[in-house]
């Protein structure tokens, strides 16, 4: 699995307690980065992957909100309005090489962009030594359902982000392999898939939405087919919002059957779903549903 336009990038874990979450993730077998920070007031650390990673982000200094805005949107101040409501996965980034190429091919489809914003970021490599790194985002943030909102990012470094040091997880991770939300009428998303994946790489049901991103699979799914899926574990916790919202992340790894011992040192409950993957609840990593699957 190699990335490619709007393939997977990272879904981002926003949350409340970073420090919590990051721990969390840790005991669950990932090795998280070293903690950066963004321009607007956020703090982040990223799980490495080889083609796509996971990004935990919370606020850390809300005097900030306002830095790189772009048309009134500020990201920090996004995240802040996200976590004033719930926590978990609050936005999924979509994979981009031309940030204003893809920005104009996407609007050009019918899809609205709050705009495009460029940052630089102070960062620490594996021995410590100070860098920068440099990014492009494009937003479509999607207005009618908000809590299934993307953005395309350009690292327009990317040999600071995609570090071999850093993709060293004890569980063996080595990809996120889907996204899944769930959603009261999955075919009301149907065209906003169809807007990022065209309709070869789209699957429509009366009960589910799925695209090929190219890396890894986007879906959004009914609550019984949610249900059929993840079998009775419980849900994130969305505070009674039955809109259209994430609720897991499926990964995979070739140390599958080896999680059970890792996860008993560490006093992590898992339970395995109805397809025979193992399914880790959503108070014990950021309020998702972290879903282990057997890399083939």
């Amino acid at each position: 699995m190699t990335n490619q336009r709007f393939g997977i990038d990272h879904p981002v874990v926003t949350v409340r307690d970073f420090d919590k979450t990051r721990e969390q993730f840790k005991k669950l077998g990932f090795a998280p980065n070293a903690v950066g920070y963004h321009p607007w007031g956020t703090t982040m650390s990223l799980l490495m992957f080889r083609d796509n990673f996971i990004e935990i982000i919370a606020v850390n200094d809300a005097s900030k909100f306002g830095t790189n805005s772009v048309n009134g949107f500020c990201y920090g101040r996004n995240v802040g309005k996200f976590t004033d409501r719930v926590e978990g996965l609050g936005l999924v980034a979509l994979h981009s090489k031309d940030a204003r190429a893809d920005h104009a091919a996407l609007t050009a489809r019918g899809l609205k962009s709050q705009g495009l914003i460029d940052f630089r970021r102070d960062m620490k490599k594996p021995d410590g030594s100070p860098d920068v790194a440099i990014v492009s985002l494009g937003l479509f943030l999607n207005e009618e359902q908000r809590d299934v909102s993307h953005f395309i990012c350009h690292q327009h470094r990317p040999e600071l982000i995609w570090v071999k040091e850093w993709m060293n997880h004890p569980n063996g991770v080595d990809a996120v392999t889907a996204v899944t939300y769930i959603a009261p009428n999955p075919s009301e998303l149907a065209q906003r898939f169809l807007a990022f994946y065209g309709e070869a790489n789209v699957v429509i049901t009366d009960s589910m939405v799925e695209a090929d991103s190219g890396c890894g699979i986007v879906r959004a799914l009914s609550p019984k087919a949610v249900e059929e899926r993840f079998g009775d574990i419980a849900l994130p916790d969305w505070k009674g919002d039955t809109g259209a919202h994430g609720i897991a992340l499926s990964v995979s790894t070739p140390l599958f059957d080896k999680l059970p011992s890792l996860w008993e040192e560490y006093g992590v409950q898992y339970r395995t779903s109805p397809t025979g993957t193992y399914l880790i609840s959503p108070d014990q990593c950021g309020n998702v549903i972290m879903e282990f699957t057997h890399r083939s």
